[in-house]
């Protein structure tokens, strides 16, 4: 069957094939992967004032390997135009709205603190819903906002809550996870008007 130099005809076309799906296994299985630290890299946070209203909208883009399971924070801290900060009395009304391929999940109201909002809602996997992934907080202010500072906490664990009133999570306090070194990360933005 292989006489002379017909051999090679079946060889090198086989080989290339093996090699392809080979070396596409590995792409595939190693592309598009992120753990819950490389998150922070690919998390989308912007915002928007218009006079008296912030937005603010995140977009995780694609979700990380492991659990989904803890809970999401946005701060908001509001200052005006002579960057003096605006004190949380001044919030009128704070909402989120968490999406899923742009279909509303869940609908929540912030937490309104002296310095600012604070708003919580879940990160998880629920049958089909992935709910945290991503979502618009909706401010309305008395005042005009110049300025405002967005932090965004993820957590990976399950955890009893953040017990902080600090909108921008310098050291957020997280009651029985002493034992745990590194479960969190922020991530910071400023917006203008």
């Amino acid at each position: 069957m292989f006489k002379g130099s017909n051999k090679w005809m079946l060889i090198i076309p086989g080989a290339l094939m093996v090699f392809l799906f080979v070396g596409g296994y590995f792409y595939v299985s190693s592309a598009d992967r992120i753990d819950h630290e490389e998150l922070k890299e690919t998390l989308t946070l912007e915002g928007h004032i218009e006079e008296e209203t912030v937005s603010v909208h995140w977009d995780w883009g694609m979700l990380p390997d492991g659990e989904i399971e803890g809970e999401e924070y946005v701060g908001v801290m509001f200052y005006d135009d002579n960057d003096e900060q605006i004190h949380g009395s001044e919030v009128v009304d704070a909402s989120v709205t968490l999406y899923q391929s742009g279909n509303e999940t869940n609908e929540l109201e912030g937490d309104i603190v002296d310095d600012g909002v604070i708003f919580s809602f879940p990160n998880r996997l629920d049958a089909y819903t992935v709910y945290g992934v991503e979502g618009e907080a909706t401010i309305e202010l008395e005042t005009t906002v110049d300025r405002a500072e967005v932090y965004y906490l993820h957590t990976w664990e399950n955890h009893a809550g953040q017990r902080g009133d600090d909108p921008s999570f310098e050291d957020p306090p997280f009651p029985g996870m002493d034992a745990y070194d590194y479960f969190y990360w922020v991530k910071e933005i400023e917006i203008t008007n």
